[in-house]
């Protein structure tokens, strides 16, 4: 009879923990692409604010509406800061997530190795097995003739 893989525990624990990690892989990519979108969409506004300064400049601007732009625009200028930080942020944390999901990866597949070899071993050793039985009984039925 083949016996068991002794490792099956270990195999299944890393299959568990590989779809955990794939699973928060994919949690991770979604909100660093949504921080990008975030940053972006800041970037767009201030561009778009930019000109309208540009614009109302060109056409003449009262000083209370140049300061409330200016005040704007500094405020989404640290909008977009902060932004950019959380967008680092994210991508660090995206980062270290991937590496860790290779690490669980390269151990399951280490592991499905010793597995295969496992398995092969085992078929050899029930082939050698059935064919000492099949010679003995070979052996047996040529005394008895």
């Amino acid at each position: 009879m083949a016996q068991a893989f002794r490792l099956q525990p270990l195999l299944a624990l890393t299959d568990q923990r590989l779809d955990a990690a794939t699973a928060e892989l994919h949690r991770l990519r979604a909100r660093l692409d949504q921080e990008r979108d975030r940053y972006d969409q800041l970037q767009g506004f201030n561009a778009e604010y930019a000109a309208g300064l540009q614009q109302a400049l060109s056409s003449g601007l009262e000083a209370h509406r140049l300061r409330d732009y200016r005040q704007f625009l500094d405020k989404l200028s640290r909008a977009i800061a902060t932004q950019a930080a959380e967008v680092q942020r994210c991508q660090r944390t995206w980062e270290e997530a991937l590496r860790r999901w290779h690490d669980l990866r390269q151990r399951q597949q280490a592991l499905e190795v010793l597995r295969t070899r496992h398995l092969t071993a085992e078929a050899q050793r029930e082939t050698r097995i059935e064919q000492k039985q099949h010679d003995e009984f070979a052996r047996r039925e040529g005394k008895r003739e």
